[in-house]
């Protein structure tokens, strides 16, 4: 076969249609191989929706795949952190399922958590399956990314449109006005909206109506467009005074509020105290500024206000994105053109109500937190393992993830994994976290695995679908982490995942089959022939191997069919609702002097588990942002090593003074602070920056268990 030849089966010489898996933009890639190697990859110029566009993560990602430093056979722990021998997997599996059987006859399953990091979300139906391993063990810790990324508005889509699944987004094919809030998307790449070319269609949007960046610092995407500088964790006083002003002046959408929702003057009512000059002393907007952006997004009739991780990671995280939530509904922008909506999986039957735990079904063990999709908060992954009574966790499944950097205080986290009857890592990598496990089982980089995007396409704003086959064979023993846990499950004697519970045990459908028939009966499948125009798998495969359109656009109508709550309408009040409010006006003023620390990221960083590419991190050099007038005022100059402070610990940075952040807080990035098994990594400067914030239960956000790590007050002094 040539070079120039295109090919499905996984090593073949020639080109391979294949997708990234890194973010929700999901882009089409060509990966070209020659004698069963990846020898680069570019993007698809064919890809119905990417066009061509690719950023520098995903061509490196054959980077990660051929890693010298990469786990390529089961790893067991023979000594201290980080000193394993290679073992078979035989030995590895029989191991870990007579460790868990045995854990289990003592304690139960509730001691058995598990831990699924950012990777697991971009991968086929990975986060359903990992549920039912847990479950299948009779464990329900579920530790994840929810509580330091999208925990927040997770909750608040729940409170208000009854879904906290059902992402909102704007409609940004024909918004006209777009106000972002805590986003970053020339960075992160429109984080929860998959649309690869979304510099082109917020260029647009400038030109027609504005982008408004609202941001502690002046981002890449603030120097672009219009950037309206907020004082870290104050962008609820902000939406709350946009708001209030709207009632003021009489511009909301009075019958979609009378007609389509609940609670909108108790909402109403609880505002009028926030005014925008009471807002200006609190967020550092002046009260003009939040009058005219009100008056703007009300009467602008294709208008969105988006908010993204900046909104969920700090001490009113919920009211910020419920806030959010009821300002795009008050202004009459939700389910209309341009505007606020959801859309639709491709899998799973539409119209149904979403599957998962309701807010409030639950609480922690730890903090006694409402959990939020069943989530536990990720802050108490210390003290879960290291708490005494019932419920104590006793082993943990880290699948694609990095607790140790990714939670806050991580040094105490690292301590507890010790403490651990039973560890096990599924990675590419011996990292933080996993240097720390019993076994580091060896897992699949997306070029070596099938997949099907089944779940972040449901807000794409050019909604597509795509199957891409494996484009080499796995390296070394390297293994599906769908086909670890059937492994585990089988010499546990317990039935397979997906399997029929009517047949025999263990007999396992193969993944991609389960996804497919789930694509079948979603609302772009072909219903098991019913509908002869319809999507499978095998049809993505052969007629549309970069992907196929499923419609020029979700209808921004359709969003009101998808309000879950009891009687089908918003509501925009809840007991959450009045009591962050309550909680917002009794906050004192901020006192002078006081720096507030949040995160930001760069292009070819993602989190800490691509740190590791020399490519991507070659001039990498993390260093604390902080204002010249606070500088000035402590005595420190750009270059200088300072140590930054908290009540959980201190830490020492580089300092680089600059006007790119707002006087009174300071600006670090996230996922540094190395000392793993991979070297590359590990020669990296920088620190990482959560070991400082806390993991005590009473510092998170109570109603979400979100933890604090954006807003939280340091201390900086000079070494």
């Amino acid at each position: 076969m040539g070079q120039d030849t295109f090919s499905d089966v996984a090593g073949a010489d020639g080109k391979h249609r294949t997708y990234c898996r890194l973010c929700e933009a999901q882009c089409g890639m060509i990966a070209h191989v020659s004698h069963g190697r990846i020898e680069r990859i570019e993007p698809d110029r064919e890809h119905p929706v990417s066009e061509g566009h690719v950023c520098i993560k995903g061509t490196s990602f054959a980077a990660v795949t051929y890693d010298p430093d990469r786990v390529l056979t089961p790893l067991k722990r023979v000594g201290g952190p980080g000193e394993f021998v290679p073992v078979s997997w035989d030995e590895a599996l029989g191991d870990i399922a007579a460790r868990l059987q045995a854990i289990i006859d003592q304690h139960g399953g509730q001691a058995i958590g598990s831990y699924k990091g950012n990777p697991a979300s971009f991968a086929t139906l990975h986060s359903t399956y990992g549920a039912l391993f847990l479950k299948a063990l009779g464990g329900h810790k579920n530790f994840n990314a929810v509580q330091i990324d999208t925990g927040a508005k997770n909750l608040a889509q729940e409170l208000v449109f009854g879904s906290g699944t059902d992402w909102t987004f704007p409609d940004i094919e024909r918004c006209d006005l777009l106000i972002m809030i805590g986003a970053n998307p020339l960075v992160s790449h429109m984080s929860l909206i998959a649309e690869p070319r979304f510099l082109r269609t917020l260029d647009r949007i400038a030109a027609s109506g504005g982008v408004v960046v609202i941001d502690p610092r002046r981002t890449e995407t603030a120097r672009r467009y219009e950037h309206l500088a907020v004082l870290p964790d104050s962008d609820a006083w902000l939406v709350a005074a946009m708001i209030q002003h709207i009632f003021a002046q009489g511009l909301e959408a009075r019958e979609v509020l009378e007609q389509r929702t609940t609670g909108w003057q108790q909402l109403r009512d609880a505002l009028r105290p926030i005014t925008p000059e009471l807002a200006e002393s609190h967020c550092g907007i002046a009260a003009d500024q939040i009058r005219a952006l009100a008056e703007r997004f009300a009467v602008t009739p294709r208008a969105a206000c988006y908010g993204r991780v900046g909104t969920n990671r700090g001490r009113f995280g919920t009211l910020v994105n419920l806030l959010i939530e009821s300002l795009n509904v008050i202004a009459g922008k939700f389910g209309v053109d341009g505007g606020w909506m959801t859309g639709l999986a491709p899998i799973g039957k539409a119209g149904e109500p979403p599957m998962h735990a309701r807010y409030g079904s639950a609480r922690s063990r730890i903090g006694n937190l409402p959990l939020v999709l069943g989530s536990t908060p990720g802050g108490s992954l210390a003290a879960e393992i290291t708490t005494p009574g019932e419920g104590q966790m006793r082993a943990l499944f880290v699948d694609s993830g990095n607790p140790v950097l990714a939670y806050p205080d991580g040094e105490t986290t690292a301590d507890a994994l010790e403490e651990l009857d039973l560890l096990v890592g599924i990675d590419f990598y011996v990292n933080e976290t996993t240097r720390h496990a019993h076994y580091v089982l060896p897992s699949l980089t997306f070029l070596e695995r099938e997949d099907l995007t089944d779940y972040w396409v449901r807000n794409a704003p050019r909604p597509w679908v795509q199957f891409s086959p494996a484009v080499v064979e796995p390296q070394g023993d390297a293994r599906h982490e769908f086909d670890i846990y059937n492994d585990i499950l089988a010499k546990m004697g317990l039935p397979a995942l997906f399997s029929d519970p009517d047949a025999r045990a263990n007999e396992a459908p193969e993944l991609m089959e389960v996804a497919d028939r789930m694509l079948r009966i979603g609302p772009f499948g072909d219903q098991f022939g019913e509908n002869p125009d319809g999507l499978t798998v095998a049809k993505l495969r052969s007629q549309h191997p970069s992907g196929a359109r499923t419609a020029d656009r979700f209808d921004p109508a359709g969003s009101w069919s998808r309000v879950w709550t009891q009687n089908r309408k918003v509501r925009l009040w809840h007991d959450v609702t009045e009591g962050e409010i309550a909680r917002l006006l009794a906050e004192p003023a901020r006192s002078h002097g006081m720096l507030l620390m949040f995160g930001r990221r760069k292009l070819g960083s993602l989190n800490s588990w691509m740190h590791n590419v020399d490519r991507l991190v070659r001039s990498e050099v993390p260093s604390l942002l902080m204002h010249p007038a606070d500088a000035k005022a402590r005595g420190l100059s750009n270059g200088q090593t300072v140590r930054v402070s908290t009540p959980t610990g201190s830490l020492e940075v580089l300092l680089e003074v600059t006007e790119e952040v707002v006087p009174g807080s300071v600006c670090y990035p996230h996922g540094f602070g190395h000392k793993g098994g991979w070297q590359r990594a590990n020669a990296l400067p920088g620190v990482n920056i959560n070991a400082i914030a806390s993991s005590r239960p009473e510092d998170w956000e109570q109603v979400s268990g979100n933890v604090l790590v954006d807003g939280f007050q340091v201390t900086v002094e000079a070494v």
